[in-house]
């Protein structure tokens, strides 16, 4: 499989369809989408990035990273419908983020979404204390991991 990726903006249709996607799974999961964690009207291209993963010109994975403080970006709305792509998109969204200066990202999952949770420990993140609105919600798991030592 050869996966290309493309960086774009929140408003891209292809990362449109992928979101419609991700709320429906979590909303069966969680009985909630998780779109008021994320504004795409406050993306700022100079620190924030969004990506799209293709195989053969169909959109199958996507993710963003957003400023959270000096050197550290916070992942969200992560998304695959392909084996494969999750750790491709999550590569290119790591060496996108160091470019734009980040050393380490963040972010915060729910405990329920076994899937997500065995992802990120396997691609070398950590249980962090959490951050931001996560602090004192029981039902969410947040991660860290340094992106550059």
């Amino acid at each position: 499989m050869e996966f290309e990726y493309k960086k774009v903006e929140p408003n891209h249709r292809d990362f449109q369809s992928l979101i419609a996607e991700l709320n429906l799974s979590l909303r069966q999961m969680t009985n909630d989408t998780g779109e008021s964690s994320f504004v795409s009207d406050a993306f700022d291209p100079s620190k924030d990035g969004c990506i799209i993963v293709y195989l053969n010109d169909t959109a199958v994975a996507c993710g963003v990273f957003r400023y959270h403080e000096s050197e550290v970006c916070e992942l969200k709305r992560m998304y695959s419908n392909k084996a494969g792509a999750g750790s491709y998109l999550l590569k290119q969204l790591e060496c996108l983020a160091i470019e734009k200066g980040y050393r380490k990202a963040i972010l915060s999952t729910r405990r329920v979404n076994s899937k997500a949770v065995n992802f990120y420990c396997r691609h070398s993140y950590s249980e962090s204390r959490a951050y931001g609105r996560y602090v004192g919600v029981d039902r969410s798991i947040c991660f860290s991991k340094m992106l550059v030592t």
